[in-house]
């Protein structure tokens, strides 16, 4: 089960609690399930002239957190939803009856989570001190004012706090602060009236504090329009560059090449760096991937490592905000929206409910990518909307097999990527196509092979994204070339 962007594996004796905005999916690996529905609805009870009544209610609170309960001893909680469901169809209780029985249930289950109430309350709390922090956040705000507001002793609030978001509140203050600074240095203020403005007062504080979050200095974030960058990454920001309208001045990838030694990747890793170096960038994009050469990167230039995501978006947009390009991300997304509707309706009259599978063929292994943990999953399966094959796991980013344990798979539709493939892997794979579990596969047989380049790679940026879209909408609107 996906819930919202989470997957949840799916098993028996589980309860959930949804809301009626959750976006959630189901793919089931068995032929059917059973469950149960309780539906909530809250109403306002009121008495008036000694008379009571019963409304409904646009109160939006939350009896449960979302998604997968974590109660102990669920089959006994599903018992007594068997027992309340057979009670709902016995004849000789009346609806009242039934309803108490049920609002009992839910009593109890409230119950089983023992802080609930007072968790929301603290909640809340939290969440009035933090739209002051959002109001005053340019005037000296002190610890007691927040726990204060928040009703909490300062000890508790910040204990709190920092569960409830990850950072104390003078983290997340200064995070305000420092994404309110980015509008006044947008518009050329001094950093002395940017620092006083959004309530650092000390401007090389600020300065220090800036750069930690941002990784530029203020003073370079003014001029990141006119910067020369560099890439060091195996993730395509290079391409994404190009889709905001600028270029690198060289792209460096040191990622393992598996043919090479550890004397030879050392050498193909100190030629780029040194064609890097010859380049002269003001700045350096670099991915996690490129960590080991941090310290010669940063010799060479400012360098940037962004924070690793499978959210090609998130890598999008904070690209071009270090290169003072938010517009031109945001339109890009805004194509990119248009396009994935588009080829989803017409991709859905084409393909119908016909079933596609990726592999990817390297080094005498296959893999065979997944619905999830990677842009390209996310792309043909949740928001093109395409139907996996047997083979294609659910909660696994890919799985990986051996030529020779090549488990027996249907689909109706296979897409394969031959990657850095040597003289004896085209003879494994020749015999691959030759053997007979090959040839029993439903893409087989009906001749709807096709083999891509590396989307896998291409996903990363918007510029792949369209193409992978552009090839299924040709491949599948025209006569196709099969294998």
């Amino acid at each position: 089960m996906r819930i919202q962007n989470q997957m949840v594996p799916l098993g028996p004796n589980q309860i959930f609690y949804l809301k009626p905005s959750t976006e959630i999916e189901v793919m089931l690996e068995s032929d059917y399930v059973d469950y149960y529905l309780l539906m909530l609805r809250p109403v306002t009870v009121t008495r008036k002239k000694g008379k009571w009544s019963c409304n409904g209610s646009n109160d939006k609170e939350n009896l449960f957190p979302t998604g997968k309960l974590p109660f102990q001893h669920i089959k006994v909680w599903l018992e007594q939803v068997e027992r309340l469901y057979a009670a709902s169809k016995e004849q000789s209780l009346s609806a009242s009856d039934v309803q108490q029985l049920f609002q009992r249930f839910i009593q109890d289950l409230l119950q089983e989570l023992p802080g609930q109430v007072g968790a929301e309350q603290s909640s809340n709390g939290i969440d009035e001190s933090i739209g002051y922090m959002y109001k005053h956040y340019s005037e000296k705000i002190k610890l007691d004012t927040l726990a204060d507001i928040a009703g909490l002793t300062e000890t508790s609030y910040s204990r709190s706090f920092k569960k409830a978001k990850g950072v104390t509140p003078v983290q997340y203050l200064n995070q305000i602060r420092i994404e309110s600074s980015k509008e006044f240095l947008k518009q050329d203020c001094s950093i002395q009236e940017v620092s006083e403005s959004v309530g650092f007062g000390n401007e090389f504080y600020f300065s220090r504090m800036f750069k930690r979050t941002i990784g530029l200095s203020p003073t370079i974030y003014m001029k990141r329009k006119q910067l020369r960058v560099g890439v060091a990454s195996c993730y395509r920001y290079q391409e994404n560059l190009r889709t905001l309208g600028t270029d690198a001045l060289y792209e460096m990838n040191g990622y393992t090449i598996e043919q090479l030694n550890a004397e030879e990747q050392q050498r193909f890793v100190q030629v780029q760096l040194d064609a890097l170096r010859e380049a002269q960038p003001d700045m350096i994009l670099s991915d996690y991937r490129h960590l080991p050469f941090y310290d010669r990167l940063k010799d060479i230039a400012p360098t940037i490592c962004l924070d690793f995501t499978m959210d090609w978006r998130q890598n999008h947009w904070r690209i071009a905000e270090l290169v003072g390009r938010e517009k031109e991300a945001q339109h890009n997304f805004d194509q990119m929206e248009l396009k994935v509707n588009y080829a989803r309706e017409v991709l859905s009259q084409l393909i119908g409910n016909e079933t596609l599978s990726i592999m990817r063929f390297y080094y005498g292994k296959f893999r065979v990518y997944g619905m999830t943990d990677h842009p390209l999953n996310h792309l043909l399966y949740k928001e093109l909307g395409l139907k996996p094959g047997s083979c294609v796991p659910q909660h696994e980013r890919s799985k990986e097999y051996m030529l020779g344990n090549m488990p027996p798979f249907e689909t109706d539709h296979l897409l394969i990527y031959k990657h850095h493939t040597q003289p004896e892997d085209e003879a494994n794979f020749a015999a691959l196509l030759a053997s007979e579990g090959w040839s029993t596969m439903k893409a087989v047989r009906n001749r709807q092979i096709r083999f891509t380049p590396n989307w896998i790679g291409m996903s990363w940026s918007p510029t792949g994204q369209n193409q992978i879209i552009d090839y299924l909408l040709a491949a599948y609107s025209h006569d196709r070339n099969v294998i």
